[in-house]
């Protein structure tokens, strides 16, 4: 990752009154005043001047009309071109579906693909979101069980499914392990699945935040037949800090399942889309100056991860993996008897921190006994944060 000097990161970048203004979702403006929320995955940074620039010069001219229902020609083509070039997907700007944020398209590829009374694989642990999306289109979710290092376990998933089974939910990297899938083993899955008839949802959206020497691999970028089993799903707002402009994409090598993707989808009738401006943002952080914003930003995530797992493993008790990817650690605490929720409410109230406790609710069975907590944050945010955590474990009664 090269280091770009024009871009800071330091604690005085931080915009906390901003921040306790705006930053909602388990963050600053939800928390009581001095609690330092490591919680949603949501950078602490404003976002690259040059995305800031663009929103600027659109909303000066006054006009917001309506945009086409697959997104502006623009932002479609930029999304293709980046897909090329930095990815090595063969996707045109007709294989591009703007959506109005990854979980829209995690919503809408499901619904698409999931029938009431079908299954759908979801690994444990892994994000709320992909059970809840597989429920809310009817579908009954399959757990997966994943170890942070393990071998896929391709005979466990094949007990798993039924003839009912239709689609594999795919995060890589994964949250909240860290992991970054090798190129082979996406390959096996995708023959697994090929051979089944079982489609692949691939959620991308940490893959601009992999540390070296992991190597990201799209599932579009794999062979065509497995590439055309698959749709990628994508978002501006872990990259790019764009969470409250609700903007993301769904692509696919094959340009008419697009289509008729979003013909099925409530774009069209203007139920659902997303905003020109977002876009326009969206577009812009894909601009050259955008990706150089972007390496001084993961040079940065770089040195936070690092930082954080050197402090957590100074803690007596605790055990954590140094993640592949994406800026949060999933840690494994002495919570004790009481559990790791009555620990994070003490953390919160005795020690002014908020971090996301591994419970069911929010990551599966897999992640219990952890918390998770994010890094993308100035170094004094973190070591302070990190600081109250080791107090608050010493301080915690475990009985």
């Amino acid at each position: 990752m090269k280091v770009v000097e024009t871009f800071c990161f330091d604690d005085a970048v931080v915009p906390f009154e901003l921040l306790r203004e705006r930053a909602y979702n388990m963050r600053w403006a939800e928390q009581p005043e001095g609690v330092i929320p490591l919680t949603a995955a949501d950078p602490d940074f404003p976002a690259a001047p040059v995305i800031r620039e663009a929103v600027i010069r659109y909303a000066s001219s006054g006009v917001f009309s309506y945009g086409p229902p697959g997104g502006l020609p623009s932002f479609r083509a930029a999304v293709a071109t980046y897909l090329r070039q930095e990815r090595g997907v063969d996707v045109s700007a007709a294989g591009v579906i703007a959506v109005d944020s990854a979980a829209a398209g995690l919503a809408m590829v499901a619904r698409q693909w999931l029938s009431p009374g079908d299954e759908a694989v979801v690994w444990d642990p892994a994000d709320f979101l992909f059970a809840h999306t597989v429920r809310a289109a009817g579908g009954t979710p399959l757990f997966w069980s994943l170890d942070r290092h393990a071998p896929l376990d391709l005979e466990a998933l094949e007990r798993l499914i039924s003839p009912r089974t239709r689609m594999l939910c795919l995060c890589n990297p994964h949250n909240p392990l860290g992991r970054c899938f090798r190129r082979d083993e996406l390959e096996a899955l995708g023959r697994f699945c090929l051979e089944r008839g079982i489609r692949v949802l691939s959620d991308e959206i940490w893959s601009e935040v992999v540390y070296p020497p992991a190597v990201f691999t799209s599932w579009l970028a794999l062979e065509p037949a497995l590439a055309a089993q698959g749709a990628v799903v994508h978002g501006f707002s872990k990259a790019f800090a764009l969470a409250g402009l609700r903007v993301g994409y769904v692509a696919m090598t094959d340009a008419d399942a697009s289509a008729r993707m979003l013909a099925a989808s409530e774009q069209p009738a203007t139920v659902a889309g997303v905003a020109t401006l977002s876009q326009v943002a969206a577009e812009a952080a894909y601009s050259p100056e955008g990706l150089r914003w972007l390496q001084a930003f993961q040079q940065h995530l770089l040195e936070r991860r690092n930082q954080a797992i050197t402090l957590l493993r100074t803690m007596p008790g605790v055990q954590v993996e140094t993640p592949d990817a994406t800026y949060v650690a999933l840690v494994r605490v002495p919570a004790g008897e009481r559990g790791v929720e009555p620990l994070t409410d003490w953390l919160l109230r005795r020690h002014l921190l908020a971090v996301v406790p591994g419970s069911p609710r929010w990551f599966g069975a897999g992640a219990a006994g952890h918390v998770r907590l994010c890094f993308a944050t100035s170094a004094g945010v973190l070591a302070e944060g990190l600081d109250r955590l080791a107090r608050g474990l010493r301080e915690w009664p475990r009985a």
